[in-house]
């Protein structure tokens, strides 16, 4: 339980919860109520039907039920412009969940990922060249992935340091059954052939964990640096300008503060390409005179030696919007140096 205070314990509102009716989620759904009924909190937990499959509506009407059963609150989320892409399915499924879990008065929203997700990360990510911040994995607290619409929604992973095979013992011994999304048997999906090469290989599970958990501590230590770089070095003026001093930062560090700030300030959900990240570094800290740039919907300039980042106009993402991005901005750095 040590987890769910650790994560939970300051949020404000309800604890909202993704389940799915899968064995990680359901009991995610169980251990959250365990601790809830301990701490004295209330938990919501969502259902996304995303009207890709016939089964999906009785799935959530599954988890509606364990839900009463436990004495829950359970809400069923539709998508209703639903796209057979993970990718797109992914992004409406958190801007469902964080809408819902705000109209609530809610801020932090559970996620059922396990030892077994983070195993199969590291390899997934090491097969397109991650460096070691991307291997480091998932971490146990992050901002919503979708922007804007996860604005003020932390995401909150509690049991992360579970194998799979743990959390289906804990719903065995309490009778409850989960559902197999056959999804989870597509082998087109990299995910599911990377879990099957997985597959009775505790020993390397074992050996890529060890690893992760060394990741995560330089990461997290990076990630303070950064935060306090961010409080200390980055100005904003009214119009949504950040003007940024990169002077000391080690190389690998401005190519990564730039690239989240280039995020921030463009409005979009993930840094531009590391490639394009390094190379705008590199005339940044070159001895050259520049000229200014543009990447990832951000006009770059330099400014009586800073760097002044601004959103290009027609290009940069609809969270580009001034409040919108300091909110962003403030939303990570709090992250970062551990004040959430």
């Amino acid at each position: 339980m040590d987890a769910f205070d650790r994560l939970c314990g300051t949020a404000s509102g309800p604890i909202g919860i993704a389940v799915s009716g899968g064995s990680d989620s359901l009991a995610l759904l169980v251990l959250a109520h365990d601790w809830a009924a301990r701490a004295g909190r209330d938990l919501m937990a969502f259902t996304v039907d995303h009207r890709l499959r016939p089964e999906a509506a009785d799935e959530a009407r599954h988890v509606a039920g364990i839900c009463a059963h436990l004495g829950i609150g359970h809400q069923t989320l539709t998508w209703e412009t639903p796209v057979s892409k993970q990718a797109l399915a992914r992004r409406a499924r958190h801007g469902l969940m964080a809408a819902a879990l705000r109209a609530r008065g809610g801020a932090r929203l559970l996620l059922g990922h396990t030892s077994d997700d983070q195993c199969e990360t590291f390899l997934m990510r090491a097969r397109q060249g991650s460096t070691w911040y991307g291997l480091a994995g998932m971490q146990p607290r992050a901002v919503s992935p979708v922007w804007p619409e996860g604005q003020g929604v932390m995401i909150a992973r509690p049991v992360l340091s579970h194998s799979r095979s743990e959390l289906r013992t804990c719903l065995t011994s309490r009778g409850i059954l989960w559902v197999d999304d056959p999804s989870n048997r597509n082998l087109a999906y990299e995910r599911v052939r990377v879990r099957a090469q997985l597959d009775g290989h505790a020993d390397l599970k074992a050996r890529i964990l060890a690893c992760q958990a060394r990741l995560q501590d330089v990461r997290r230590l990076e990630e303070r640096l950064i935060g306090r770089w961010m409080a200390d070095y980055v100005a904003w003026d009214g119009e949504g300008r950040a003007r940024l001093n990169l002077s000391g930062l080690p190389r690998e560090r401005l190519e990564r503060a730039l690239g989240l700030m280039l995020q921030i300030v463009g409005g979009k959900e993930t840094p531009p390409r590391r490639d394009a990240v390094q190379q705008l570094a590199g005339r940044l800290s070159g001895n050259e005179a520049f000229q200014g740039a543009t990447l990832g919907g951000v006009l770059i300039y330099r400014k009586q030696g800073d760097v002044v980042l601004s959103a290009e106009p027609g290009i940069a993402g609809t969270a580009a919007d001034p409040a919108l991005a300091r909110d962003r901005f403030d939303a990570m750095r709090a992250l970062y140096v551990g004040d959430t």
